[in-house]
């Protein structure tokens, strides 16, 4: 059996160490957690402490330059620093790579980690929430034609306070690459429609988004996808009342409609799984519950928490991670960083289509973040011309102007 050093890099107080990334390679037997990065010394020396593991680095450079590594966890939830932490670990010589979602701030940083990850031979995972039982049992259950053809998928954001844009991005993300898991297909085009309080946006509404995402816009958000296969698929988000993480929680997924039937998915990675046997929805008819029990319970029978779902999600990436490098091939199951790039484009698709007002067409054209994109032509200020004829455009404010 192989045997992979591994290393994990967080920024506490700066997106910590995500969704238990740090814990991700626990329970593998040719496994051995090696090494911690963390600019933050507390955090550093915490981690250290919580993970048993004594070589600590405040620089995540330094750790790839001498520990050898052959695996990493890309933790922080804030990614303004995902694409320099998985380049620098491509240009490593780390074989595979976990990174938080989402996976970039724009496309074009996105397709610099893509290639360089296949410049150096790397695998890349991205922790998205199709890594869990009741997820894998829909995609079963479409494949076997459970619920006939499919029609259309339907994605709803928690409705939270980061309702519209920031739900979109830091949540959207997940129940967009599950619907294009779900739909086996590339999107063709999207439309989006980026409101706030109810009116569209302007650009008077561009701001500065939590969590390193860069430049957004919008507390509502509804979008709708095509398909290469002809399968249609929409997306909303907009504030929810009451706002409480229990009512959040169970809107957060995704339906997907059939000839025969409905799945509904809710609240991953706990989630919630529903089967509704018909076409069309009729309130004389119930919605039956589905369970599995390998997600549920434990080996002793114990009930799992949403920690422990979360936890086990993780492990499952970080199987099908180690496939990938023993046979050479690229993520499958799981979320790929293909598989995130794509679903970072679906978010992007929305907010360029609203800048654009029209229809965008995939691949997008603009890499950039659609909303510096269309700061920098709102500077764009006419001059009269010296010969008296018709005025020139030309860039008052740039970059500095923003």
């Amino acid at each position: 059996m192989a045997m992979y050093r591994a290393g994990t890099i967080g920024r506490t107080g700066r997106g910590n160490f995500g969704h238990y990334l740090d814990q991700a390679f626990e329970g593998f037997p040719n496994i051995q957690l090696v090494a911690v990065a963390d600019d933050n010394p507390t955090g550093l020396a915490e981690a250290g402490q919580r993970l048993g593991v004594q070589r600590l680095y405040p620089d995540y450079r330094a750790m790839l330059a001498r520990e050898g590594l052959d695996l990493v966890s890309v933790g922080p939830r804030w990614i303004d620093c995902h694409a320099e932490m998985v380049i620098a670990c491509a240009e490593a010589g780390v074989q595979g790579i976990l990174c938080e979602k989402p996976l970039a701030r724009t496309l074009a940083e996105a397709d610099a980690m893509l290639a360089a990850c296949e410049r150096h031979g790397v695998r890349l995972a991205v922790a998205h929430r199709r890594a869990n039982a009741y997820e894998q049992y829909a995609k079963q259950l479409v494949a076997q034609g459970a619920i006939g053809q499919l029609q259309v998928m339907r994605g709803h954001g928690k409705a939270d306070h980061r309702a519209g844009a920031m739900d979109l991005t830091v949540l959207g993300t997940h129940v967009l690459d599950s619907m294009r898991y779900m739909a086996g297909s590339e999107v063709a085009w999207a439309h989006g429609h980026v409101t706030q309080g109810g009116r569209e946006v302007t650009v008077d509404d561009i701001h500065a988004g939590d969590e390193g995402v860069g430049l957004l816009a919008g507390d509502g958000v509804a979008a709708y996808y095509v398909f290469q296969n002809g399968l249609t698929a929409h997306y909303e988000s907009y504030r929810g009342t009451p706002e409480t993480p229990e009512v959040s929680n169970r809107w957060f997924g995704f339906e997907i409609y059939g000839t025969h039937g409905i799945i509904a998915l809710r609240n991953s990675p706990g989630t919630e799984m529903y089967l509704y046997r018909g076409g069309l929805w009729t309130p004389d008819q119930a919605w039956e519950r589905v369970t599995l029990d390998e997600w549920e319970r434990g080996p002793e029978g114990r009930l799992r928490s949403e920690t422990d779902k979360m936890r086990l999600s993780n492990t499952m990436i970080v199987a099908e991670l180690l496939q990938a490098v023993e046979q050479d091939r690229d993520v499958v199951t799981c979320s790929s960083g293909r598989d995130a790039r794509a679903a970072l484009e679906m978010v992007m698709a929305v907010h360029e289509s609203q800048r654009l007002r029209s229809r965008v067409e995939f691949p997008l054209q603009n890499r950039d973040n659609p909303y510096c994109t269309w700061l920098d032509s709102a500077t764009l200020t006419p001059v009269p011309s010296p010969t008296g004829g018709e005025g020139s455009e030309y860039p008052s404010g740039g970059q500095d102007g923003r």
